[in-house]
């Protein structure tokens, strides 16, 4: 009964941490673009964003729990380093100062135009700071305190929606329902939070008396699939939402303006009030997880040299000072480092989940290696127009549609890494 509870109170409070504001305006818009085939849109959207999200969790439960576990394959150093690079991504340089933009622009200024951006924010991240100055019971908090706020918002909307009569499901306006899912899935790269709030989940087993490997790894596991199966409710909701209110959504709308159009005609007058509800907990929530997250990383990364209290009130003021730059600025400046980051840690999942059959450890080496050369060298062709016949070149690999060209380099460098392991090998015979 009480592993019952525990695998509960885990799950719920990491799907809160988890369903940030990214996660309530992609789904919706699919379900505009989908219309009469959401039902084809929610299995793309799953094949990718759920599926990816709870295989993240299970490679990082059978590495060791841990970032460094989960990466430290490729070597110490690279873990370090894609460390540091990842939680700054994740902490103060981009996700948690968005959270903080997105509640301003999405939940206060439709409601409250006179409040200044840096009032609002100063109140948000001075409230997060309270709840995780303290790391103790954090797990607890988040699912006793704020996931019920939310959840509760979001059950509104998707069954109220349910409940309207004569949906109009229009016929869709993309040519391939499931391939256009499927790559929006991937772009949420939800895959990256599972990664990061494994951590998290670690720490509140060890507070409620799990301390072996083995019961570890199975509450882990558990943990992550109530997690994501309420996630994967609310999305396919919310996939729904899109597509019943389709008809009533301009051409040209972006993704916050039809998901705070779909919830005004759901709620009427009173839709303003609950997109601001929703917005601002979901940010919330996450903002609590990564903060923590974050700070426990560089905590255990410096042996406690900077502490974890240290480390939440300055991520807490860096990220406060970032929010106040606007969502558009935010992305701009950690966007593409993300797009480098995101493939590497995807190759990792793969690796840690068949980590033992890879009798070459090399082969981390090799397959990351290669991902990050096609990535990085992505990256620079993006950035000089100069090198546009090496960008066709890149963008003629396979699944480059996808967001996933990265893969034949990673077989490349994968085969490469296990040739000079077989040459080594015949060597010393």
């Amino acid at each position: 009964m009480k592993q019952l509870k525990d695998i509960t109170v885990i799950g719920v409070a990491l799907f809160a941490m988890f369903f940030g504001a990214g996660n309530l305006i992609f789904p919706p818009q699919l379900g505009v673009m989908s219309g009469a085939s959401w039902m084809e849109a929610i299995m793309g959207f799953f094949t990718t964003d759920v599926s990816l999200s709870i295989l993240a969790i299970v490679a990082v439960a059978k590495s060791g729990g841990s970032f460094y576990s989960f990466s430290s394959k490729v070597s110490p150093r690279f873990s370090i380093v894609m460390g540091i690079i990842l939680m700054l991504i994740l902490g103060p340089l981009l996700a948690l100062p968005r959270t903080g933009a997105v509640s301003f622009e999405m939940g206060i200024i439709p409601l409250f135009p006179s409040i200044p951006q840096y009032v609002f924010t100063l109140v948000y991240f001075g409230m997060a700071l309270l709840f995780v100055i303290n790391p103790k019971g954090i797990i607890d908090k988040v699912a006793v305190y704020l996931t019920p706020l939310l959840l509760l918002a979001l059950v509104s909307i998707i069954v109220k929606n349910m409940l309207m009569p004569d949906a109009d499901f229009p016929l869709t306006k993309i040519s391939n329902v499931y391939a256009y899912a499927f790559l929006e899935g991937y772009q949420t790269v939800d895959a990256l939070g599972a990664v990061i709030f494994s951590g998290i989940i670690l720490m509140g087993l060890k507070e409620k008396g799990y301390t072996d490997t083995s019961s570890q790894v199975k509450m882990m596991i558990k943990s992550g699939l109530v997690a994501f199966s309420i996630i994967g409710f609310v999305y396919g909701g919310l996939i729904y939402l899109g597509a019943s209110g389709a008809s009533s959504i301009p051409a040209g709308m972006s993704r916050t303006e039809s998901f705070m159009a779909l919830v005004e005609r759901v709620f009427g007058q009173y839709g303003v009030w609950m997109v601001a509800v929703t917005v601002i907990f979901a940010c919330f929530t996450t903002t609590v997880g990564l903060t923590t997250a974050v700070a426990e990383y560089f905590s255990e990364l410096t042996n406690n040299k900077l502490t974890y209290r240290f480390n939440v009130i300055t991520i807490t003021l860096l990220s406060y000072l970032l929010a106040n730059l606007g969502v558009e600025q935010i992305v701009l400046f950690s966007g593409p480092i993300l797009g480098i980051v995101y493939p590497a840690i995807l190759v990792l999942v793969i690796l840690n989940l068949f980590d033992k059959y890879i009798h070459f450890k090399g082969i981390y080496s090799g397959v990351v290696g290669g991902t990050l050369c096609f990535s990085i060298l992505m990256f620079i062709c993006e950035s000089f127009d100069s090198l546009l016949v090496v960008k066709d070149w890149l963008l003629s690999f396979p699944m480059t549609t996808f967001e996933m060209g990265w893969l034949i380099p990673a077989i490349t460098g994968g085969l490469i890494a296990s040739i000079i392991y077989k040459i080594k090998a015949t060597r010393t015979i």
